[in-house]
């Protein structure tokens, strides 16, 4: 893997000693938390992002294709520098390293996928569902937050949402010539990936707050005008809407849905209360 970065942790917001009566933009200290918290979960799909596509470049067979792939990783490096700017900007601690489990989960199969010479999974899992999920969350960052967070989601966005439509495109190519194998390749990363993208929407109460110095149970999305259900709901749409964009088959899409639309109902909980049980993305 590509995580050679030396993790860059600032002190974190609510140890700096800043009166937090008089924070800038008239936020709280909450909200630094919880940026703290949202910005590192970004910076670790980022650097997972680097690894993804520089991995998938020996596999790819035109040079125009690693070339692009390249481009790409180059991409999720400014991302990386980007967000980790932004902290020190705004005096909030960030780790530039992968603390939660979620990302290496996804790694683990991606890294599958490229040993299996899958390159339909490589796209699926990066350029698809990877990318949907970092879409959504750099929208919740470009709303209701400071300017310089605002400025910062908004660069970030384009790209990715660029980087989303490679991957439609060229998923829709690889459909039009194999539609039985790729469906097999979409529904085999649905499996494995998209339940724990969803399941990172959320306050995980275990090594991240710590290593950030941060109260997990002080999170809440509210700081930023959301909520856990608003999220996860732009999320499951916007993925939707991916899978309709490609064109796959909806009777090998539909049951993927309603499989996890099921899961997200019998998960829901009040993003009050046990910071095990709120959420963010």
């Amino acid at each position: 893997m590509v995580n050679d970065m030396s993790t860059t942790v600032h002190t974190p917001y609510n140890a700096s000693g800043i009166d937090f009566d008089n924070l800038p933009h008239g936020k709280d200290q909450r909200y630094y938390d919880l940026l703290a918290f949202i910005v590192s979960n970004g910076i670790a799909g980022e650097l997972m992002a680097i690894d993804n596509y520089t991995q998938m470049v020996p596999i790819l067979t035109s040079t125009e294709d690693k070339l692009e792939a390249v481009e790409q990783a180059q991409d999720e490096s400014k991302h990386v520098k980007l967000l980790a700017s932004l902290g020190k900007k705004l005096d909030f601690g960030v780790k530039t390293e992968i603390v939660e489990p979620e990302w290496k989960i996804i790694r683990a199969h991606f890294d599958t996928a490229v040993r299996n010479n899958d390159l339909a999974s490589c796209y699926i899992t990066q350029d698809l569902m990877v990318e949907t999920l970092a879409v959504v969350l750099y929208k919740t960052l470009g709303r209701n937050t400071d300017p310089n967070t605002r400025k910062v989601a908004d660069n970030i966005l384009r790209d990715e949402m660029k980087h989303l439509q490679i991957g439609i495109d060229r998923i829709k190519a690889m459909l039009d010539k194999d539609a039985d194998s790729v469906h097999k390749s979409l529904t085999d990363s649905h499996n494995a990936v998209v339940p724990v993208l969803f399941s990172s929407i959320s306050y995980n109460c275990t090594d991240l707050c710590d290593d950030l110095a941060i109260d997990c149970s002080s999170l809440g999305l509210d700081s930023v005008a959301t909520d856990l259900d608003t999220v996860r709901v732009d999320a499951l749409d916007t993925y939707m809407d991916m899978l309709d964009r490609v064109g796959f088959d909806t009777k090998v899409t539909t049951p993927l849905i309603a499989k996890l639309q099921s899961n997200l109902d019998s998960e829901r909980v009040s993003v009050a209360g046990d910071c095990c049980s709120s959420a963010s993305a």
